[in-house]
């Protein structure tokens, strides 16, 4: 697993006090990020797991997850709901081999339950994906260029998301 902790070392309770567990530079891209939740006027959850705080970033219309932070003394990642991937394609294309890495890692999506409304299909570098859209993408251990990156894609993705485009909605359809 990711995080090895046990659930008695996580005693912080404000989203403030989760990230202080992170420290130097981490923290500080933290704290941007937090930051950028702010500002698209995110709903703002922070929740303690077994391992791990998850601080989740939620849109509000529609109401949809948009990033998680997770994070505890040594490790941290954010897990990124980029659902729209194929319209922001040329973003994606300009990005780092770390951050393509990262997503197209994500899992395939298998219908895995009744409740699926299929998977995120998108084409990168002239490969076609179709990824599960409850695994979310994850990024860790990235430059400050990949992470200054990553908060533009998932700064489309709210964008996006306000429009209310419904998820089989495709680019070509909107003229």
């Amino acid at each position: 697993d990711f995080f090895n902790m046990s659930k008695s070392e996580l005693t912080a309770e404000t989203t403030e006090e989760m990230l202080e567990v992170l420290s130097g530079k981490d923290y500080d891209i933290a704290c941007h990020l937090h930051e950028l939740g702010k500002s698209l006027d995110c709903k703002i959850e922070p929740k303690t797991g077994a391992r791990s705080y998850k601080i989740v970033y939620s849109t509000k219309k529609p109401k949809r997850s948009l990033f998680t932070i997770e994070c505890n003394e040594k490790k941290w990642r954010v897990k990124a709901n980029l659902f729209h991937l194929n319209t922001y394609k040329d973003a994606v294309e300009e990005c780092s081999k770390t951050i393509k890495d990262s997503i197209t890692k994500t899992r395939t999506c298998k219908k895995c339950n009744s409740k699926c409304i299929g998977g995120s299909s998108f084409e990168l570098d002239g490969k076609s994906y179709l990824t599960c859209i409850g695994s979310g993408h994850y990024f860790a251990n990235m430059e400050e260029m990949d992470w200054k990156n990553l908060e533009k894609l998932i700064t489309k993705e709210n964008n996006i998301m306000q429009y209310k485009l419904p998820l089989s909605c495709n680019v070509a359809d909107i003229d």
